[in-house]
C-alpha cells in the first residue's frame, strides 16, 4: 500500500511480520509485512477526528480515538529494488505475449507487466489469484481475488474498469482459496470462461453484457448493492455445468459420491480446454479425481441456459496407477484432445501404491480406457506445483518448491530448465509456444521469463 497516497497517507499492509525501532530515536521504526518494508517519519499527528461518523458505540469511539491520537505523519516505502512479491500466477495477452502479462500476488493485488522489468503498475488491489485474457479481444481481461471472486474489465489497462461478475458463484458451494479459472482458447468461443468450485461453472459472454455490468457492477461506480449487501442487480451470468446440484441429481459436483466412493470431496483444482476442438475440457479435483467432458460447449439456445446437458466421464478409476493426490496441472495435446500431461503435488510416500508426479495420460473414448504412464524418470519424490508443455519442441517443464525442471522430448532425465532463477517455490508456469517464452511466478522473488530455444 502506498503510504504517500492522499487517501491513505498513514496506511501500512495489515499483515505484519516484523517491527524494529531505532535505538537512539524510538519514534522512528521499520516495519516488515506482506507489503514489503516501510519506515516511519519519526513524527506523529492526531487524526482521531476521523473516528466520527462511523456509527461506533461510545466505547468503540474511545478506543478509536486512542488508536488514532498519534500516527506517523508519513510512511516511506523502502521497496525499491526489494523483490519480494508472491506471485500466484501469470497470464499472457494472446496478441502481445511478450509485452503484456497480468500477475496475481498474495495480499497485494493484481499487477500488469507492460514492457518494463522495473515498473509493474497495480491494476487492482486485494488478494490476487488467477487472471486471463479474452483470446480474440484481449482488452477484455479478468482477475480473481480469493475464493470465487471474479472481476471482468472491458477497458484494457483502465484500472477503474473492473466489474464484479461473481454473484451466481456464491451459492454456498465450496472452492479453493485461489480458484482455477480459464478463458476458452478457441477464437470461435471467445468470451467463454470456465471456473472451478466444487463443480465447473461457465459464462459464454465474459460474465454478461458490458453495458449492464459497467452500469451496475463496476467496482467503483456501479449502482448495485450485490457486493456485501442486498442484491439489486445480479452481477454475472455463470451457470453450473452438468445436472443440477443437490442431493438427488448431484452430477454437477465432481467430488460428490455420485461419481463413486473413492476420492470423494475436495474442490476443483485444475481445468484445461483443448484448443483444437469445441467440446473437450479436462478437470481434476484436489483429491485426485480426473474428468473429461466432450460437450462442454453444449447449449440449447443463444443464452446457453441448457448447461445441464454437459456430461462428464471420470477417468482416474480406469487405471490403478492414477495417484490419489492433488492435481496441480493439466496440459492438453494440441493434436489430440484425449491426450494430456498431468502433474501431481504431494509425496509419493503418501500414496506408495500410486507413486509418481508427472504422467502422460491417454483416454480412448471408444474402448472406454485411460492409461497413466509415469514420466518421473530421474525426478525423485518431489511434489510438482505446475506443468506446461512446449508443443513445438515436445519438452515438458515442471515447477516445484525449488525451481523449474525440463524433460526433453524422448528423455527420462529431468534437468534444470535454465540458470538465473532464484531457489524459490514456483506456484505456476505459463507458456507461449508461438512467442517461445516461458514465464515463472515465484513465491516471494517476483516473476521471471525464459526464452525458449527455437525448434
Amino acid at each position: 500500500m502506498d503510504a504517500t497516497s492522499s487517501t491513505t497517507p498513514n496506511s501500512i499492509h495489515p499483515d505484519q511480520h516484523a517491527l524494529v525501532f531505532v535505538a537512539n530515536n524510538p519514534d522512528i521504526w521499520f516495519e516488515g509485512s506482506d507489503g514489503g518494508l516501510m519506515r516511519s517519519s519519526g513524527s506523529y499527528t492526531d487524526i482521531s477526528s476521523q473516528c466520527a461518523g462511523r456509527g461506533l458505540t461510545a466505547a468503540q469511539t474511545t478506543t478509536c480515538q486512542r488508536l488514532l491520537s498519534a500516527v506517523p505523519t508519513a510512511l516511506t516505502s523502502l521497496n525499491a529494488g526489494l523483490d519480494t512479491l508472491q506471485f500466484q500466477s501469470l497470464s499472457i495477452n494472446p496478441k502481445r505475449p511478450t509485452q503484456e502479462l497480468l500477475g496475481g500476488t498474495q495480499d497485494n493485488g493484481t499487477f500488469r507487466y507492460a514492457g518494463s522489468n522495473v515498473l509493474w503498475p497495480q491494476t487492482i488491489g486485494g488478494d490476487g489469484g488467477q487472471s486471463g485474457f479474452n483470446v480474440v479481444h484481449p482488452d477484455i481481461r479478468f482477475h480473481t481475488y480469493f475464493v470465487q471472486q471474479v472481476d471482468i474489465n472491458f477497458r484494457g489497462a483502465n484500472t477503474l474498469g473492473w466489474d464484479w461478475i461473481s454473484d451466481p458463484l456464491f451459492t454456498g458451494e465450496g472452492s479453493a482459496f485461489y480458484i482455477p479459472i480459464i478463458a476458452d482458447p478457441k477464437p470461435s468461443q471467445a468470451g467463454t470462461m470456465f471456473a472451478g468450485l466444487q463443480g465447473i461453472w461457465r459464462t459464454r459472454d465474459n460474465g454478461g453484457p458490458q453495458a449492464d455490468l459497467d452500469q451496475h457492477c463496476n467496482r467503483f461506480t456501479g449502482d448495485s448493492k450485490s457486493v456485501g449487501g442486498t442484491i439489486a442487480f445480479t452481477c454475472g451470468d455463470w451457470v453450473e455445468l452438468g445436472s443440477p446440484t443437490g442431493f438427488t441429481v448431484p452430477q454437477g459436483r465432481l467430488g460428490n459420491p455420485f461419481w463413486g466412493a473413492t476420492r470423494t470431496g475436495g474442490t476443483v483444482a485444475a481445468l484445461a480446454r483443448a484448443a483444437n476442438d469445441k467440446g473437450t475440457l479436462w478437470a481434476a479435483t484436489s483429491v485426485g479425481r480426473v474428468f473429461i467432458s466432450k460437450n462442454v460447449n453444449a447449449v440449447s439456445n443463444v443464452a446457453g441456459a441448457d448447461a445441464s446437458s454437459v456430461t462428464y466421464t471420470r477417468l482416474d478409476t480406469l487405471d490403478p496407477n492414477s495417484p490419489g493426490r492433488f492435481v496441480s496441472g493439466i496440459s492438453v495435446d494440441p493434436e489430440n484432445p484425449n491426450h494430456v500431461w498431468i502433474s501431481y503435488s504431494g509425496y509419493s510416500a503418501r500414496t506408495p501404491s500410486q507413486p509418481g508426479h508427472v504422467f502422460d495420460v491417454l483416454y480412448d473414448p471408444v474402448a472406454g480406457t485411460a492409461v497413466w504412464t509415469s514420466l518421473d524418470g530421474s525426478l525423485g519424490d518431489i511434489p510438482i506445483t505446475s506443468l506446461v508443455r512446449d508443443d513445438e519442441a515436445g519438452d515438458l517443464y515442471a515447477a516445484n518448491d525449488f525451481g523449474v525442471l525440463r524433460l526433453p522430448r524422448g528423455s527420462t532425465t529431468w534437468q534444470t530448465a535454465a540458470q538465473g532463477l532464484p531457489q524459490a517455490e514456483i506456484p505456476a508456469l505459463t507458456i507461449s509456444t508461438k512467442a517461445r517464452v516461458l514465464y515463472a511466478a515465484t513465491h516471494g522473488r517476483g516473476a521471471y521469463v525464459l526464452q525458449l530455444p527455437e525448434d
